[in-house]
């Protein structure tokens, strides 16, 4: 029997998540945050007030039904659906979206039915070539097929395919965490539903790529009997489960060195080979000559030019500022790279010098998830939606800062309510001192307890 409160909690879950998709402009930080802090601490209430496997089950069905109450209301949190559809649009005139900038078209004077100023005026990312991968440039062509006049129509249909791989995530995060309750720490976020769901953002389906290709990988690994046919075969589709999340959004690229040790050196080699020959595959109809120079150039700019709530490159800046009385941005970056890299290097190496053999998948999604954590604090740009890996990532593991971050960074919207776009950096402040000290305690709370555990172990009878 579902309790009282729950059917409140209901209720309030789906008003406030109706209110935030249909209702509120990102420049009304008022309105927004009111309803995502009402919404975060139903979320909180619900997950602290949930202790049978029969609630949880209710709230589980419950978290299908609040992402499919948002599937007819318009991105209003983001300006890339724009990109998304003009993408669309120039692959249907023949045109290779990599091939040029948006301006090209405004100095050339190249504007069509398709192609129109009021579309360009709305976009983002007029001076730069678009990064969206091949799964993304794939949808936005069949988005504005299905519907080439109608710029709704076409963002209907992107946020149908991205609210179903957000289905898919739920059904595999059941299926590999056997209950209901851990779930709910990714299926009822507010971050999730609003920003996934809601806004149409492309880490829901490398969420949920990605968690399918570990899926089977666990599959081999927790029923070493298969065949060595059908291990191969299913070897073979997580491989390409994992190349649909980094066509998705490369992001998960980041995470491909963690499974060596769970797979051992021949079978990582064969594994990557195959992720990077699907990769290639992908990739392919989309390739020219100008291909890697132009995505290379929107990638570093993407790095050096664009900032946004960032944290250690913040830092950095105003320490250039003061030394040098202006911002080394390139420079920084590049600091950025190197810190990024050896840290990755040290995770890798620490994971396989850990000799564990017992520690299951959780050590590998714990290594994913400090692994990006750290890309993050090496970021010139963090938008909110970002921080939905995190929480993926996290449900899997014994930490539970990405969801403190799941509130905070949502803080940011703050920089739109301005006349102009400014970033406030005691927002800024607050979101990242008070997500790493979280972050810290959990990590020395982990240690402490490995210790005695230790201690208990060693200790004779």
């Amino acid at each position: 029997m579902i309790s009282v409160h729950c059917w409140v909690a209901a209720f309030a879950m789906f008003a406030l998540t109706f209110d935030s998709g249909y209702f509120i402009e990102r420049q009304q930080f008022t309105h927004l945050i009111f309803t995502y802090s009402l919404l975060f601490a139903t979320y909180l209430f619900i997950l602290k007030k949930t202790d049978s496997e029969t609630d949880a089950r209710f709230w589980f069905i419950f978290a299908f039904l609040l992402r499919g109450s948002l599937t007819f209301s318009f991105p209003n949190l983001s300006d890339d659906i724009y990109r998304f559809v003009w993408d669309g649009r120039l692959i249907h005139l023949g045109v290779n979206p990599f091939d040029f900038k948006p301006s090209y078209f405004v100095e050339n004077q190249l504007f069509s039915s398709d192609l129109t100023p009021e579309l360009y005026q709305k976009l983002n990312s007029k001076n730069y070539f678009t990064v969206y991968p091949s799964v993304c440039q794939a949808l936005f062509a069949f988005a504005t097929w299905l519907f080439p006049k109608s710029l709704y129509g076409a963002a209907i249909v992107i946020k149908i395919f991205l609210t179903a791989c957000d289905f898919g995530t739920l059904f595999l995060m059941k299926k590999m965490l056997k209950s209901y309750k851990k779930t709910l720490i990714y299926a009822l976020n507010p971050l999730i539903i609003i920003e996934l769901c809601g806004n149409a953002h492309f880490e829901a389906a490398m969420i949920f790529f990605f968690l399918l290709s570990i899926f089977l990988l666990k599959k081999i690994k927790i029923n070493p009997n298969f065949e060595g046919f059908k291990n191969a075969k299913i070897l073979s589709l997580s491989a390409l489960f994992f190349a649909l999340s980094v066509a998705s959004k490369m992001l998960s690229f980041l995470f491909l060195p963690f499974l060596t040790k769970k797979m051992g050196w021949k079978k990582s080699i064969f594994y990557f080979g195959m992720v990077g020959g699907i990769l290639l595959l992908f990739f392919l109809p989309l390739y020219n000559d100008l291909f890697i120079n132009n995505i290379q150039s929107s990638l570093n700019l993407y790095f050096e030019k664009f900032e946004f709530n960032a944290s250690l490159y913040y830092l950095l800046r105003e320490v250039s500022e003061f030394v040098y009385g202006f911002n080394f941005i390139s420079r920084i970056a590049v600091v950025l790279r190197i810190i990024l890299l050896l840290s990755l290097a040290l995770i890798f190496f620490f994971d396989l010098k850990n000799k564990n053999e017992n520690e299951g998948f959780a050590n590998f999604f714990e290594k994913c998830l400090f692994a990006l954590s750290v890309y993050f604090l090496c970021a010139t740009t963090v938008h909110p939606w970002y921080a939905s890996m995190l929480l993926a990532l996290s449900v899997f593991t014994q930490f539970r800062y990405p969801a403190a971050w799941t509130y905070f960074i949502f803080l940011t919207y703050i920089h739109y309510s301005y006349p102009k776009p400014t970033e406030n950096f005691w927002v800024i402040a607050l979101e990242y001192s008070t997500v790493i000290a979280f972050a810290l305690w959990e990590i020395s709370k982990k240690k402490k307890k490995e210790k005695s555990e230790q201690f208990v172990q060693n200790t004779p009878n």
